[in-house]
């Protein structure tokens, strides 16, 4: 019982903090990229690059996990 509740703690904590770390270091990728070309340029392509990446690679995946399961 103490378990599930240390878990049930522990993992929306942890979660919290993966996030926090992963939009801390995409800031921080934007903005070295910002002073780098002194342009917004290499920020829009980046932008773009994720937002069309992120949800092909989904869609890549869950048919591969889709595929395994059949």
């Amino acid at each position: 019982m103490m378990q599930r509740f240390l878990l049930a703690v522990f993992i929306p904590i942890l979660s919290l903090g993966v996030v926090g770390a992963l939009a801390v270091s995409l800031g921080l990728i934007f903005l070295y990229l910002h002073h780098a070309m002194h342009s917004e340029l290499g920020v829009i392509i980046l932008g773009l690059a994720l937002v069309i990446l992120v949800p092909v690679g989904a869609f890549l995946a869950q048919n591969a996990v889709e595929k395994g399961n059949s």
